[in-house]
């Protein structure tokens, strides 16, 4: 039984081992330094009441943060690596009704491809315990639901540590939001639907609904407002409703083309779902376009950043001369020069990463219509690939606008990309639900299946040590 379980739940095995080699490299950094002392000359409570009333509505991460800065970082670790593991699996879990040790092994590939280094960019801990931890917790505040969705029973335990849970996953401002917003779409389909009433679905949602409130009441949170306008960004005191949409949408889109990896394969996989579904040869061509429209903007982005590269590299003046002799030199010079043919294209998407509000012009306009294009098309395959279930639809679009709304925010730049990984695990989960309905239809001829694994194992292989260098390099403890 024992090893029977092990060969059953070794994608998870995989990732925890994967995780683990990731967390011994990383060290106190960022405001972790600082939260390790804030209770050294005040109390816990005194520290969370000034919170409240000075600076955020996020009080029960607030304690926990201050509560394990203060302790060996050895104590995060694990924690992280199990709380995060438990967020994997329970998404996975909700997408794989029968548990596929091969579906399983592919939530996983995709899960290493999410950049986990931005989860040092505020601080490893700090980050973690307000974005990952809340996914993670979101994900196990959903756990009665997904057992109901399953026909499985519920242990009663299982309803107090997902109420715990929920409490923890709502005192953040964007997953609070989601999973209001999933608990009352589960509420209604019950009712309209004529199903019995969960019990710990009208609790969560009210539950929820009131954290929500009681972000926008807390004294806090507008004078932290405020007081980051004005360092961050007072030109923000100004804008209108459509410039921070604009900020929203296209710095949406911007992290998403600029991580080059999640993005690009859910919507080359969601076309190719699509064009399976479709027998509309209008609509066919629709997703050969998206794909190859995707990859170009991908590819030409790389290229904008490998030319950034080079001038930055010229500039260098300690690189040696044989370095920048080398062969291998020619290739960013190469991609420089392609890019300055096009100057509209490259001119245009390097608003993507743009850290303002460009002026009115033809490029701006051209990146609003590119982000609406992606947006727009997404929902649309998303439709025809799931035909009769709008479930994904939902999810793509709760992503989205939990992402969206940062562009009203005066720390949407200093936030980075931290504050997306919502709508990356959004991405990840259609993603995967996408796959094993066409693998469960037989879709998907036995060769290509063959060649879709292997394709998101490199990918994933490849991303995982990308993160494992930038972790090192930029965060390490060594």
């Amino acid at each position: 039984m024992m090893n029977y379980n092990f060969k059953k739940y070794s994608p998870i095995i995989l990732f925890v081992a994967l995780m683990f080699i990731l967390h011994l490299i990383m060290g106190f950094n960022g405001d972790d330094i600082k939260y390790a002392k804030i209770l050294n000359n005040q109390t816990l409570i005194d520290y969370v009441n000034f919170r409240y009333y000075n600076w955020s509505s996020r009080i029960i991460i607030d304690t926990v943060l201050a509560i394990l800065a203060r302790q060996n970082m050895i104590i995060w670790k694990i924690l992280d690596i199990v709380i995060y593991t438990c967020g994997v699996y329970y998404l996975i879990k909700l997408v794989n009704k029968n548990y596929s040790k091969k579906i399983a092994y592919l939530g996983v590939l995709l899960f290493l491809m999410y950049p986990f280094y931005e989860m040092a960019s505020a601080g490893w801990i700090s980050t973690t315990l307000n974005y990952s931890w809340c996914f993670a917790f979101g994900m196990i505040s959903f756990i009665p639901l997904i057992y109901e969705y399953h026909g499985e029973k519920v242990n009663k335990y299982v309803y107090i540590v997902s109420f715990l849970a929920l409490l923890y996953a709502t005192n953040q401002e964007q997953s609070g939001a989601l999973i209001f917003g999933f608990n009352l779409l589960y509420l209604l389909y019950s009712v309209i639907n004529k199903k019995g009433i969960n019990k710990f679905n009208l609790l969560a949602t009210v539950i929820s609904a009131v954290a929500l409130i009681f972000v926008l009441t807390c004294p806090g949170n507008s004078i932290r407002f405020a007081q980051e306008v004005s360092y961050w960004y007072p030109e923000f005191a100004n804008f209108t409703i459509l410039q921070k949409s604009y900020l929203g949408l296209v710095t949406t889109f911007g992290n998403l083309i600029e991580q080059k990896v999640i993005f690009p394969l859910f919507y080359i996989i969601l076309s190719v779902g699509a064009l399976i579904r479709s027998q509309n040869k209008y609509f066919k061509y629709f997703c050969y376009f998206n794909i190859v429209f995707v990859l170009f903007i991908t590819i030409f982005n790389t290229f904008i950043d490998i030319s950034v590269l080079e001038t930055s590299l010229k500039s260098l003046g300690s690189v040696p001369n044989v370095i920048k002799s080398s062969p291998l030199m020619l290739i960013p010079q190469i991609f420089k020069q392609i890019v300055n043919i096009v100057p509209f294209i490259t001119d245009t998407l390097k608003l993507f990463t743009y850290e303002g509000l460009p002026k009115v012009g033809i490029n701006s306009i051209a990146i609003v219509i590119i982000s609406l294009y992606f947006l727009i098309s997404s929902c649309a395959m998303i439709v025809k690939a799931f035909p009769k279930n709008l479930f994904p639809l939902f999810i793509f679009l709760g992503g989205f606008l939990s992402r969206f709304i940062v562009g009203f925010s005066p720390v949407i730049f200093p936030s980075g990309a931290r504050v997306t990984i919502f709508l990356y695990f959004a991405l990840i989960a259609i993603t995967l639900m996408l796959i094993k309905n066409l693998y469960d239809e037989n879709r998907i001829p036995d060769k290509w299946q063959f060649i879709l694994e292997k394709t998101l194992l490199v990918i994933a292989v490849l991303n995982y040590l990308i993160v494992f260098a930038i972790s090192f390099m930029k965060y390490g403890i060594f």
